[in-house]
């Protein structure tokens, strides 16, 4: 006889749920149905063909959901990519894993099966290196292309910033990705194809074959309004239009943002919070309450004549420590894309340890976007960030910062101890990685299921109980493979 396959829905089809949904498909036992609200691959084909524009297109896509961040000093310009593909479609490309202790700390809070030797092989198998195939460190036949961006597609502030902090005595670094080597200063690897164009997770594993399944639906265009909660059990989705769909489980990848607004607006979440808005709770849970991400201040410089470079905005970075071991800040220019000149670009210094103190509620109106709050540095943040801006100091004076013309805009003395606060005052930037809204270990259990809910789980950054020591990007496709391979194993 043969058994009926699991309908599983993916509300989401970013970074994370296009992963899902081309690995779950795999398994014909599994139909799946992936739900984005955005368009397809032909609404971002500008930043595909031309990773360097991708700071601009931030501003310009109206496919993009731009949010204010709130903070102490004053809002932080939020973006995300509501698109296929999501934010893997806009970001800065850049493909770093963070540092074994991130992931150890997860297992050692109890979530059994997230230590770095239980993800590192999921990291390696994502990719396919051009740089190091032959390393154990580095995949060679992954879904996701990975090099590092060459010389001469490298910015001249960018290049100023490499052979100016080599000069300084900041050690180069052939591979970020290689804890043994930091702290120093390297060259990004990022996902692009041979001739430099942009690969997000859509293209990657969305690929025209896999979207020929028959037991794979893509829907774009789909905007999720509510899970249908029955009991302890989701049962499927209720879109924008009305339209109702079942599900044997429900998946909710749609971001550090948007994943726990739906989950609220479900009846989700904390329970005093959902009761001001009349919600109905079906689990009393802390969603939206752990909000993590790299924060830190920007410093604007100049230098006449264009940019140059064909590269996205992140190039090269510091990879810092105030103890000299651990990873604690980045610090790298962006810049805008290819013009004339005078250039100006942004030094920003993200601090790599949050206080986990950030959140997401809900709006003014049940259904108005949600009011997001960024988390209070650390308490020591100010001190740690001393360490990078005594090299930014050093950097400004060194020969290759000043062949080039760079200055400040607003001049700021770095090597005043006030400031790191100061900048930060001025120029507060986040680094577009948000995380543990849903973590698990307190809102899922370590396989990512809602606690105290049957047929929903979350699979994107969300569920990151702590935020690793470097970019997001692919920590969430590390989330989606291994959810993936649960979701099958149970299938089977």
């Amino acid at each position: 006889m043969n058994r009926k396959p699991r309908h599983i829905v993916i509300v989401g089809g970013g970074t994370s749920g296009a992963v899902l949904a081309a690995r779950l498909s795999e398994n014909q036992d599994i139909e799946v149905t992936l739900l984005e609200a955005g368009g397809d691959h032909d609404a971002y084909a500008a930043t595909m063909k031309e990773p360097a524009r991708a700071a601009e297109i931030w501003t310009e896509a109206s496919s993009l959901a731009i949010t204010p961040m709130l903070t102490e000093a004053r809002p932080i310009p939020m973006v995300q990519g509501r698109i296929l593909g999501g934010t893997s479609a806009i970001n800065g490309l850049a493909t770093l894993r963070g540092l074994p202790g991130d992931y150890d700390q997860w297992a050692a809070a109890g979530l059994e099966g997230w230590a770095w030797d239980d993800v590192a092989d999921t990291f390696i198998a994502a990719e396919s290196d051009a740089d190091f195939p032959a390393s154990p460190l580095h995949g060679h036949d992954g879904p996701l292309p990975v090099r590092r961006w060459r010389r001469e597609e490298i910015s001249r502030a960018q290049l100023a910033y490499l052979d100016g902090m080599v000069e300084t005595g900041n050690p180069a670094v052939t591979d970020v990705n290689d804890p043994s080597q930091l702290p120093g200063v390297g060259i990004f690897p990022v996902t692009i194809d041979e001739h430099g164009n942009r690969v997000s997770t859509s293209l990657a594993y969305l690929t025209a074959a896999v979207r020929a399944r028959d037991n794979l639906q893509v829907r774009t265009g789909a905007e999720v309004s509510r899970l249908a909660v029955n009991g302890d059990r989701v049962t499927g989705v209720t879109l924008a239009t009305g339209e109702e769909l079942t599900a044997d489980e429900v998946v909710v990848s749609a971001g550090a943002l948007w994943t726990p607004l739906l989950l609220m607006r479900s009846g989700i979440g904390p329970a005093a919070h959902l009761s001001e808005y009349g919600i109905e709770v079906h689990a009393n849970l802390p969603v939206g309450e752990t909000m993590s991400d790299h924060l830190g201040p920007g410093i604007t410089y100049r230098h006449e004549g264009a940019r140059g470079g064909v590269a996205g905005p992140a190039q090269v970075v510091l990879v810092g420590a105030s103890n000299g071991k651990d990873v604690d800040y980045h610090a790298f220019p962006i810049a805008p894309g290819p013009s004339g000149g005078p250039t100006v670009f942004n030094m920003a210094v993200f601090l790599m340890r949050s206080s986990g103190r950030g959140s997401v509620k809900l709006g003014g109106t049940l259904d108005a976007d949600p009011v997001i709050t960024a988390p209070p540095l650390p308490a020591d943040g100010f001190d740690r960030l001393r360490h990078a801006f005594d090299r930014l100091a050093q950097w400004e004076r060194s020969a290759p910062a000043r062949a080039l013309g760079c200055e400040q805009i607003d001049s700021l003395d770095l090597n005043a101890p006030e400031a790191a606060a100061a900048a930060f005052e001025r120029f507060p930037m986040s680094y577009a990685h948000m995380v543990g809204t849903c973590p698990m270990g307190a809102v899922l259990d370590a396989d990512c299921r809602v606690l105290g809910l049957r047929g929903v789980r979350v699979a994107d950054a969300s569920v990151m109980p702590t935020i690793p020591s470097g970019n997001t990007y692919l920590g969430c496709v590390m989330v989606a493979e291994r959810i993936a391979r649960k979701m099958m194993a149970e299938a089977s």
